[in-house]
Formats: structure tokens, C-alpha cells, sequence
């Protein structure tokens, strides 16, 4: 509504009874005038500001007595909401239909409380507990503060007069021919209009104007009576809505608190790695902080500080490694690989060494030697080739070569040979061997090549016509224990084979690289 007209109206639709004559009642809807001015809505209260949060700080105690306030300070409370104004110019028109009076004004909503700030943060240094006696530390939080009030509802406009009985008479417009001699009245039409009931007042006072005389006919209107009689209502505004009260803040949190024995934090060196030719003969430091999370800090500290009671105490673990290289090849011709240490929260130091090297782990004081004894070169390893078939058309006997020629430096070897048939897999055999013979059953080495004699174990499955695969997983287990898988599959038609059947090589990740506890 446009405040700056006093006076205005509004329709809205709402259900009147209507008694006509007194004898018959409909419920119509019928438009409802408002009349008054609705009343303005509150204003909404302001936020209060957050309180400030102190900043971080290191302190170092001493035999002399110190007092540290890094309290945060406390939240605003949030600023109360006006309220909303009342309807005004409320008075009921006389002359309308059915109204209904103006709404009061909604109450604002009250400012919202701000949070307190937070306690600082504090790195404390000591070189003895009995030291922290002499520190009085508050670190606490502010004070939330809280939120306003909202603003009160404005009422809206009452009517004076709830129900009122309006009364509308039948007049009939009588003509009279201004041209015939003694010519008589007669009724052209019948019109209502409003009227007290009351046949001589009405006469006297509430006859209608008359139609203007034209050149034919001279005009009247003549009292019928009362015939209809129609109830109106005003309904009084309603009063606006409570304003919500503003949510308090939050309190500021207490800052943590880190205990350090000693002057300073080590630097951390948690983990080194490099190309074993780079680490030989070099002793490399590791180092790790652990925060320990501890209770009773109130006890610790001077009469009238106010921190949690928890706390963080830095406890430092270190230790070192050292390659030794005992093997009779050099790095180089074994890789030059790369291994990796670290050191845990324990201050257990774990490596990662690869594989191909063979290795021993000793421990002589904070110091762990890496004993290098010997390794393969990573290129050797997985070189497995499909050599043939050794009867061209019988498939249960083939030759595998390593082109590597590994088996003498390896721990063990062993195959697995996969019959699958339409993507299923229907049989499988198993040939672990270590590097001395005997071999076993079906299984014959030459230098670095393996004849396979499957005997009859597929049999059943190796039909005339029929398509097969072969998967021939190899498994090479170094000398440190380390696996290293390889494989083929081949494509076969029973009884239609060929000297170069169709071969897929894969090599997977080697899974057995990981971080090894020391001994």
C-alpha cells in the first residue's frame, strides 16, 4: 500500500450472507472493500559483531612469574527490532458494501547475536615442568551474544459497526404524453434504490431524481414499497505478525596448546629415497614429531589460568639407515634401483627395497645397515617366450624359453597352465619347481628351456574341432621373496594347430614392492 495516500481501498473476495426480503438466504461472493491504512512493517534489528579472536603466540617459560591473556573477546548481542505500527484512518465508511479494516504492521526480527572469539592458540616452551608453574595462561573464548528482541505486532483496524441491514424500495418511473388532453400516468419501468423502509419518509426524503421531460412525455417516480433487504458485515483487520527473536551466537572455542621440552621443533625428515649407488656407504638421518594428546594442562599451569584441559606434547623419534653393498656384480648391473625408508610413529624404520635385490637388515644401536648380497638386473625377469608346440598337431606339448636364463639366480619358479573353452574355465595344472632338479612329473628343463607334457589331464576337453585357450601364468620368486608374474594366451583349434598360433603376452604389476618393517 502507498503510504502516502490517506485513504484507500482494496478489493478481496470473501463469503456475505445476503437475506433478500427477509425470506431467502444466499451465500455469494461478493467483493469486500478494506478501508484504513495498514500499518508499516518493524524494522529488522542488527547483527551483533562477533567478538575478536586472539591471535597465536609462542611463549617460553622461565623461573619468572608471567601472566598471558589470549582470551577472545565476547559477541555483540544482536540490536531489538521496532515494532510494527498500527492500522490508521480507521474509520468504517458509512456508505460501503461489505469491508473489512486494515492489517497492522509485522514486527522486524531481532538482530542475531555474534559469536565470541576464539581463545589463541599457544606453542609453549620449557625446559621443566616445574617451569610451567610460573605461567598463568587464559586462552578461553568469548561470550555469545545473545539475540534481539523482536518487534511487536501493529493491530489492525476494528469496525464500529459489525453487521448493518440495508434497505432498497421498488420505485416505478411513471410517463405522462405532454400532447393528449387529460392523458394518464403509465409505468415505463421499476428500478430499486435504497430507501429507510419507511413509506412516508422515503416519500418525503428519498424519492429518486426524475427523468427530464423530453417534447412528448413529462416524468415521476412513484413508491412501490419496500422489497429487499441485504445484510453487510465489516470484518476487522487483522494484526500483524509477531517479529522473531534473533538467534544467540555462538561461544568462542579455547585455543589449543602445544607443550615443547627444549628450545625449538625439529625439523622433520620423515622419509628419504634414492638409487641404491647414491645411498651406499652414506648414513641418512630420519626424524619424526609426534603430537601426543594429553589431559590434566590445569594442574600443569600457575593458579588462575583458564585453558582446556587438554594438550599436545611434542614427542620427537629418530633414527638412520646405511647401505652397505656386499655384492660382487655393482649397482649398475643390477638396475641401480631405487629404494625408498621411512620412519613410523613408533620410530621403527620400514623400506621399501625392491625385489631383485637380495638384502639383509641389522641393527646396531639407532643405526640400520642394509646389507646388499647379491640381486638380478629387472630386465631379466618376466621374458618368457612361447617357444612351439613339439608335435605339430597334438596340443598337450609345448616349450617355453627364458630368454632371461634366470632359474639358476632365482629362489623358484612355477607354472600354471589354464584350460579355458568358450570363456570358461574348465581345468588347470600346477608346476612349482625350484632351480635343482628333480622337476616335477611332465616337466622337463634344458638351460633355459622348459618342455611341458600335459600327459592326459585335458583329455576329456581336447575334442576334435574344438576351440581352446591356454593361459600359462608364470610366477618367478626371487631370492629375497619378492613374486614377479608373467604370462601367454593362446588360441588353439584341437587337431587344427599351427606352428604360430595366435599368443598374448601380459605382464601384470608386480605386487610384493611395499614398505617392510624392520627386523
Amino acid at each position: 500500500m502507498n503510504i502516502n495516500q490517506p485513504f484507500q481501498y482494496i478489493l478481496k473476495l470473501c463469503l456475505l450472507t445476503t437475506i433478500i426480503n427477509g425470506l431467502t438466504v444466499n451465500i455469494v461472493a461478493a467483493e469486500v472493500q478494506t478501508f484504513g491504512q495498514a500499518g508499516r512493517h518493524g524494522v529488522d534489528g542488527r547483527p551483533g559483531r562477533n567478538g575478536i579472536s586472539a591471535p597465536d603466540q609462542k611463549i617460553r617459560a622461565s623461573q619468572q612469574l608471567q601472566t598471558i591473556d589470549l582470551s577472545g573477546t565476547d559477541g555483540e548481542a544482536g540490536e531489538s527490532a521496532t515494532s510494527g505500527e498500527h492500522a490508521s484512518e480507521c474509520q468504517q465508511p458509512k456508505k460501503a458494501a461489505n469491508v473489512c479494516g486494515a492489517e497492522g504492521g509485522n514486527g522486524g526480527n531481532g538482530g542475531d547475536g555474534g559469536d565470541g572469539g576464539k581463545g589463541g592458540n599457544v606453542t609453549l616452551y620449557f625446559e621443566s615442568l616445574s617451569q610451567l608453574k610460573n605461567v598463568v595462561l587464559r586462552n578461553g573464548g568469548g561470550r555469545a551474544g545473545s539475540g534481539g528482541n523482536g518487534g511487536q505486532a501493529g493491530d489492525g483496524c476494528d469496525c464500529t459497526q459489525p453487521r448493518r441491514v440495508v434497505n432498497y424500495c421498488t420505485w416505478a418511473l411513471m410517463a405522462q404524453p405532454l400532447n393528449v388532453a387529460n392523458a394518464t400516468w403509465t409505468e415505463v419501468e421499476q428500478k430499486l434504490f435504497r430507501c429507510s423502509g419507511d413509506a412516508f419518509y422515503d416519500e418525503k426524503e428519498n424519492r429518486p431524481q426524475p427523468r427530464p421531460a423530453d417534447a412528448n412525455y413529462r416524468y415521476g417516480w412513484k413508491y412501490i414499497g419496500l422489497s429487499e433487504q441485504k445484510t453487510f458485515t465489516c470484518e476487522n483487520g487483522e494484526s500483524g505478525k509477531q517479529g522473531r527473536k534473533g538467534a544467540d551466537g555462538q561461544a568462542g572455542s579455547y585455543g589449543e596448546v602445544w607443550l615443547v621440552q627444549g628450545d625449538d621443533i625439529p625439523k622433520e625428515q620423515t622419509s628419504y629415497s634414492d638409487r641404491v649407488s647414491l645411498l651406499t656407504d652414506k648414513t641418512i638421518p630420519l626424524l619424526k614429531n609426534n603430537w601426543l594428546e594429553k589431559t590434566g594442562l590445569r594442574s600443569l599451569l600457575g593458579t588462575g589460568s583458564d585453558v582446556r584441559d587438554t594438550y599436545s606434547l611434542l614427542q620427537t623419534v629418530q633414527g638412520s639407515f646405511k647401505v652397505a653393498w656386499q655384492a660382487a656384480k655393482r649397482p649398475q648391473e643390477l638396475g641401480d634401483p631405487e629404494m625408498k625408508a621411512a620412519i613410523a610413529e613408533s620410530g621403527q624404520l620400514q623400506f621399501d627395497i625392491p625385489g631383485t635385490l637380495e638384502y639383509k637388515l641389522t641393527k646396531s644401536q639407532n643405526q640400520t645397515v642394509v646389507a646388499i648380497a647379491g640381486g638380478i638386473h629387472p630386465d631379466r625377469l618376466r621374458r618368457f617366450k612361447f617357444k612351439g608346440l613339439d608335435r605339430f598337431r597334438d596340443p598337450r606339448n609345448f616349450t617355453l624359453l627364458d630368454e632371461g636364463t634366470l632359474l639358476g639366480e632365482l629362489k623358484a619358479v612355477k607354472f600354471t597352465i589354464i584350460l579355458y573353452q568358450n570363456d570358461s574355465k574348465v581345468s588347470e595344472i600346477s608346476y612349482p619347481f625350484t632351480p635343482q632338479p628333480p622337476y616335477p612329473q611332465g616337466l622337463s628343463v634344458w638351460g633355459n628351456l622348459y618342455k611341458v607334457n600335459l600327459g592326459d589331464r585335458f583329455d576329456s576337453w581336447l575334442q576334435t574341432g574344438q576351440p581352446i585357450q591356454y593361459e600359462i601364468r608364470i610366477e618367478q620368486i626371487t631370492r629375497s621373496g619378492a613374486t614377479y608374474t608373467s604370462g601367454m594366451k593362446i588360441n588353439l583349434i584341437v587337431d587344427k594347430v599351427t606352428p604360430s598360433p595366435e599368443i598374448q603376452y601380459y605382464s601384470p604389476i608386480d605386487a610384493n614392492s611395499q614398505l617392510q618393517n624392520q627386523l
